[in-house]
């Protein structure tokens, strides 16, 4: 262990070496899209991206879902190029696709290599603005999107707490909402409310291309500007905020699910990242680091060691761009209440604000963390992700290169601070999962 923690050390001082700043440019077009070029020369391939800012947080009850069901709608073709030919050319490149919905931003990607990045970027801007919207895709699509929600949240207990527990403490608004979308939501979408998402919010001012790998920087531009320069805006606005009131509640929950072992659940609600100070953002995230972030942990040593629980876990958002939650649990031993392990979880943090840290463990857990940064940027795709992300919450990509200062500068006073600040002294929702 001691090795492993030196080697973490030593090779977190490298990473101040890789700073994003080196290699990326950024500049805008005319009609407001934004662009991001990531250089990595390690390989021939190149990742093009766009990142629309919108996501399931920017709906409301009565269309949640309309953000991945028009997603999904966006391979199906435009005036110009027939449905899934855009795909077909991909695949016979060699090259994979894919896109994605998250809270707050909408995503698609090709993986190619680079003498066919100028093709990705021509069907990318076609499809931006001359997309083919119809009652038939429609109705195909949505069955699409509804298979998908049972099979991976009503079919999974796991997935149905959460999403329980989301609209239990934040309501049907922002953070709160399903990504999927509900049942009857997606049943009662029409396609002219599809036309007015894809108005509002695909255009060039609500976009980002993001692009890593290894590129020529000028024809990479003259493309951007060929495809997208003279894609105009168009003028929507309308407002679907719900005028119902949200109910939220941080009552107990007790849930029964189809699952061979009880489950806790504490959740605390953590403010936005820019609502936060440096301080206390970096503080969270090397405290909760501290309480479960390796095998050397204080819930492993202190819970699972000592024959509380089977496993434990904690999740969370650092860079979250609305209000969010900070979930910690596990599943206790047979022989162990939940109750037993609900007081053992919060004993962690009372211990850790009374008592402070232990020696040396301020300085792994930062050289863990800091190690993490490493070696996933070794990646164009999760370069591509990390940036992409914070871009659409309307955070900088210098975020990335200011995370091992950040880390680096949180102080055993600040972690203890943050412990009584977000998680004794906070309010907790608990939810108990027994058996069905």
């Amino acid at each position: 262990m001691t090795c492993s923690f030196n080697l973490a050390a030593e090779e977190s001082d490298k990473i101040s070496k890789i700073n994003f700043s080196d290699r990326i440019e950024e500049f805008s077009l005319d009609n407001g899209l934004d662009v991001i070029l990531i250089e990595d020369n390690r390989s021939d391939n190149v990742v093009s991206s766009i990142w629309y800012r919108v996501g399931s947080s920017y709906e409301n009850e009565g269309i949640t879902g309309i953000s991945h069901l028009l997603e999904h709608m966006m391979f199906k073709g435009t005036e110009k190029f027939s449905a899934g030919e855009f795909s077909s050319a991909v695949k016979k490149i060699g090259g994979t696709e894919n896109a994605f919905t998250g809270r707050d931003f909408t995503g698609y990607y090709q993986k190619v290599s680079k003498e066919f990045l100028s093709m990705c970027l021509e069907y990318e801007a076609d499809r931006m603005i001359n997309l083919n919207l119809t009652n038939d895709d429609l109705i195909s699509e949505r069955e699409v999107v509804k298979e998908e929600r049972r099979l991976r949240t009503e079919d999974q207990p796991i997935s149905i707490i959460f999403e329980k527990i989301g609209l239990h403490i934040l309501g049907m608004t922002d953070y709160g909402i399903p990504i999927i979308g509900t049942m009857d939501d997606l049943n009662n979408i029409t396609l002219s409310d599809l036309e007015d998402w894809y108005k509002k919010y695909y255009k060039p001012s609500n976009a980002t291309i993001i692009i890593s790998g290894n590129f020529e920087t000028e024809a990479v531009k003259n493309d951007i500007n060929l495809y997208f320069g003279s894609i105009q805006n168009p003028e929507m606005e309308f407002d679907r905020v719900s005028s119902k009131i949200i109910k939220t509640s941080f009552d107990q929950m007790l849930l029964r699910e189809k699952l061979p072992n009880p489950i806790l659940i504490l959740s605390f609600v953590k403010p936005k990242f820019a609502d936060l100070s440096t301080k206390d953002a970096y503080a969270l995230e090397l405290l909760l680091e501290i309480m479960d972030g390796s095998f050397s942990s204080r819930f492993t040593s202190n819970i699972i060691d000592k024959k509380i629980a089977i496993n434990t876990f904690i999740s969370y958002d650092l860079f979250s761009r609305k209000k969010s939650i900070i979930s910690i649990g596990g599943v206790p031993r047979r022989d162990v209440t939940l109750e037993v392990l609900k007081q053992s979880i919060i004993d962690e943090f009372i211990i850790l604000y009374n008592e402070g840290l232990q020696d040396k463990e301020l300085r792994n857990t930062k050289a863990r963390l800091i190690a993490s940064n490493i070696y996933k940027f070794d990646s164009i795709f999760t370069q591509t992700m990390s940036v992409g992300q914070l871009e659409s919450k309307n955070l900088s990509w210098n975020l990335l290169d200011e995370y091992v200062n950040n880390v680096n500068s949180v102080t055993e006073q600040d972690i203890r601070e943050v412990a009584q600040k977000y998680i004794i002294n906070n309010k907790v929702q608990i939810s108990l999962v027994e058996p069905e």
